[in-house]
């Protein structure tokens, strides 16, 4: 569109240091995300080599394999590398033509590595406790479908962010209280009760015992 009708704003993101090639208008914009492929790609080979030579040390009956380290979920590392790489074409995608339609493009697979990234830090410090693959990119698939409704109802919509803003701290608040106690944290007829004793033993009272033991 913006070749046929010459309208550079519709590509307005693109022209502050574009080098064209072709049919593309920003061609170095693209090429630049090809490091991303390529990581993703020596990423996903280097977890590939390890996880075989795991089997291999599983195989012989090693004992450091089979009785040391935490369990190993390469699961994981495989989807961070595609993500890795996904982020790279989208954004070459997003790239061809960068505007606010489509910059989910660029963003999308950068919420699933953070993601991805947290849920693999918080297995290695907690190796007893595994989150729920379903519930886990469940959430990550709201957060993206969430994100597509900022585009469409949020360019100038006030009310939107405000209620996107206080979705987003409650959210926020809620995730940080059921991963801190671990799953220990009950929605139910106490928790007022509860939140009202936390609030007199940490602030008031500081010399209680502890609320689990």
């Amino acid at each position: 569109v913006v070749n046929v009708t010459g309208n550079q704003d519709i590509c307005y993101y693109n022209f502050l240091c574009a080098h064209p090639l072709g049919a593309l208008s920003a061609f170095n914009n693209i090429l630049s995300n090809l490091g991303y492929v390529l990581l993703g790609l020596l990423f996903l080979l280097i977890i590939l080599q390890r996880e075989i030579n795991y089997n291999r040390a599983l195989m012989r009956k090693d004992l450091q394999a089979l009785e040391c380290g935490i369990p190993k979920h390469f699961g994981l590392f495989y989807a961070m590398g595609t993500a890795l790489m996904m982020e790279g074409l989208l954004s070459a995608c997003y790239h061809v033509c960068p505007n606010y339609t489509n910059f989910q493009f660029d963003t999308s697979f950068m919420y699933m590595i953070a993601g991805l990234c947290m849920l693999k830090l918080y297995q290695k410090r907690h190796p007893d406790i595994n989150a729920s693959a379903y519930s886990a990119y469940a959430c990550l698939a709201i957060i993206i479908f969430f994100s597509v409704i900022g585009v469409v109802f949020g360019k100038g919509n006030m009310m939107f962010w405000i209620f996107f803003s206080i979705i987003h701290i409650i959210a926020t608040l809620l995730l940080s209280t059921q991963l801190y106690y671990m799953g220990r944290w009950k929605f139910d007829s106490g928790i007022l009760r509860r939140i009202v004793h936390v609030l007199y033993t940490d602030c008031i009272h500081q010399c209680s015992g502890p609320m689990y033991v």
